[in-house]
């Protein structure tokens, strides 16, 4: 008898679980998108909206976001990958050298007066952040 009870206590757990994880892959997520610029920036318009409206169609409506330009969540630019980690935004857009000898090896990318043209810089540092982002 006792084992009748955890049987059944089992499967109803695991319904209760599979009835919990279809109601929440049907939600819609918004996502906290903060950054330092205005909202008619170039950055806003052309990067972060259209990548924001491209995730909402890719996910079916899934995933919504919510932009907060100009530090309207708060704090200031070298406060960005802080309000990240502590989850005041879920995505945020920021220099990595607003915080000097934080983030090191990008900062070789920043230094004035290395090249020429922007290829210079661009086409090596995206070498590099492919590479970072292959290995984590």
């Amino acid at each position: 008898m006792l084992e009748a009870r955890q049987l059944w206590s089992t499967a109803v757990t695991a319904c209760a679980t599979l009835i919990t994880i279809s109601f929440a892959s049907a939600q819609t997520v918004t996502l906290k998108v903060h950054h330092f610029l205005p909202s008619n920036s170039t950055v806003q318009r052309l990067l972060i909206e259209p990548w924001c409206e491209k995730i909402s169609t890719e996910s079916s409506g899934r995933l919504k976001c919510q932009l907060y330009p100009s530090m309207q969540l708060g704090g200031s630019p070298p406060q960005l990958f802080d309000q990240a980690r502590d989850g005041i935004a879920d995505i945020v857009w920021t220099i990595p050298t607003y915080q000097a000898g934080r983030f090191t090896k990008s900062e070789v990318f920043e230094l004035p007066f290395m090249t020429k043209s922007s290829a210079g810089t661009r086409l090596p540092a995206r070498r590099f952040f492919t590479q970072v982002a292959s290995v984590r």
